[in-house]
């Protein structure tokens, strides 16, 4: 082919300026990085509200299998004590659920949609004042990235 010769030699135009594709490589990779340390936090969270409210169960249980002792029929001290730490488990538990569902609501629920919306937006919704093209035209191996 003849268009092959004339290609020879002559230096790839770039479209992007080398110091723009290099913050945008960066600001990317912090992007990336902000991202999986939102998703670890909302894993840890979830572990954590699992962990309390399976702690919070077996306390309860575990008073409730006190007051069910035949010990508990014979001495009214004991009887009195097993109680009143089953009325704490209870209270303990119910503070617990309380304190899972505002985790729920305030940390857990907000990082899910902030992961969702935030890349929504980097893949959609680019501005178009911005001088880069919508990234959802990019691929990391896009020439000129260097991300491949």
């Amino acid at each position: 082919s003849w268009a092959i010769p004339f290609k020879i030699g002559q230096p790839k135009k770039q479209i992007v300026p080398k110091t723009v594709e290099r913050d945008f490589e960066r600001e990317y990779g912090k992007l990336q990085q902000l991202e999986e340390q939102t998703r670890r936090l909302q894993k840890d969270m979830k572990k954590s509200t699992d962990a309390d409210l399976a702690m919070s169960k077996s306390a309860v249980k575990i008073s409730l299998d006190l007051l069910s002792n035949p010990l508990c029929e014979q001495d009214q001290d004991l009887l009195n004590m097993v109680t009143a730490l089953d009325t704490a488990m209870k209270r303990m538990d119910a503070f617990n659920q309380e304190k899972v569902n505002q985790i729920q609501k305030t940390v857990i629920e907000p990082l899910k949609k902030r992961n969702q919306l935030f890349w929504y937006w980097v893949t959609s919704k680019w501005p178009q004042s911005h001088e880069l093209p919508a990234l959802h035209n990019w691929t990391m191996s896009s020439p000129g990235l260097g991300l491949a």
